[in-house]
């Protein structure tokens, strides 16, 4: 009987055929099911081992395609401390990558006044050390203790995150970012405080803080305009304005006004500490030789400079002051450079024990 029921099956017009690809769909159906569940398997193992493990997978889930098998690149890189990028098989599939690095600055071009209010005091950075100002979202992470196996003390370390071609994902990355933080900070002894979620702020990309041209610096809210006499109801020059700049090392201002009369008058502050002392000391170590000499004013000179120095201790520790006032009229500056002295030592609210060290010509 069971050869006339086959017989009849294999004869039947639609029957067997149907049973084929009833059978092809269950096994296609299998496969993909095994092929799924395995692929679950091999993305849990990619986040599991994806910056050492410590990134909330949990969350991150939700950021990567789900029906691809991912991909991870990780390991610190050269100058790194750690690197781990996960994404998926298709090209056009979403990436994740989250890197550390130590904050190195890069070696000094120089510490004289243009230096610290002139845009960079330091020569051009590494590509490497600018990568997090196209991030999405980073942090800045103290180690008092310092970071070993770096010539120069490091004593503090970046870690910032991004997702390319995915969904919009802002409280993920930063729970991302702060966890591979908190985790290094841990590993390396750095001592400090924790890292949390707070603390993780948009990359720099993704801000829009830009400051107000027509706000002063900060460093250049010590001055007023009619500091430099009633016929300095100054406007600021087109060619110079106001600029400020404040390194880990010191601070400065560098302002250039237009007289009444139409002739210019600048304006200029520094203070130098730590590192940078020595620096400015031999920087500057002409005019702190002529201290308190005369000197003639040159045949044809049309601006003349005059420079006051001072000394304290700051919160930052030994500090060295130069304020300067520079003008077409010779008669007077050196005395308006020593007032604006007093006024700039008055609002440096972190210094004692000033000590004047006197007043130069400089041109």
């Amino acid at each position: 009987m069971s050869d006339s029921v086959w017989g009849r099956f294999r004869r039947h017009r639609w029957l067997p055929q149907a049973t084929a690809v009833a059978l092809l769909a269950a096994l296609t159906a299998g496969y993909l099911v095994v092929r799924s569940e395995r692929a679950d398997d091999h993305n849990e193992a990619v986040l599991a081992r994806a910056c050492g493990g410590v990134l909330p997978a949990e969350l991150l889930r939700g950021l990567l395609p789900a029906d691809s098998r991912w991909e991870l690149r990780t390991g610190p890189g050269p100058r790194s401390l750690m690197s781990c990028t996960v994404t998926g098989e298709d090209e056009d599939d979403a990436t994740l990558r989250v890197a550390a690095a130590p904050v190195l600055d890069p070696p000094l071009e120089g510490v004289s006044v243009d230096h610290v209010t002139g845009d960079s005091p330091y020569e051009d950075a590494p590509e490497w050390a600018e990568a997090y100002e196209e991030a999405d979202a980073q942090v800045t992470v103290g180690c008092p203790k310092g970071l070993p196996g770096y010539p120069r003390p490091v004593t503090s370390f970046r870690v910032h995150g991004s997702l390319y071609d995915g969904p919009d994902a802002g409280a993920e990355l930063a729970t991302a970012v702060a966890a591979l933080a908190e985790d290094l900070r841990g590993k390396h002894g750095c001592g400090g405080r924790p890292v949390t979620y707070e603390d993780v702020k948009p990359g720099p990309r993704g801000r829009d803080d830009a400051p107000d041209d027509d706000a002063p610096p900060a460093t250049c809210r010590w001055f007023r305009a009619e500091d430099l006499g009633p016929d300095a109801k100054a406007r600021p020059a087109e060619s110079g304005a106001a600029r400020g700049g404040n390194p880990p090392w010191g601070r400065g201002c560098l302002l250039t006004f237009t007289r009444a009369d139409g002739q210019g008058v600048s304006v200029s502050s520094a203070t130098w500490w730590g590192a940078a002392l020595p620096e400015a000391r031999i920087e500057y170590g002409a005019e702190l030789a002529r201290l308190d000499r005369e000197r003639a004013p040159r045949k044809g000179q049309r601006v003349h400079e005059a420079a006051a120095w001072a000394e304290s201790v700051c919160a930052q520790g030994p500090a060295l002051h130069r304020v300067s006032v520079s003008g077409p009229q010779r008669a007077g500056l050196d005395t308006r450079a020593e007032r604006l002295l007093d006024r700039y030592l008055a609002a440096s609210k972190d210094c004692r024990g000033t000590k004047r060290l006197g007043k130069v010509w400089t041109r």
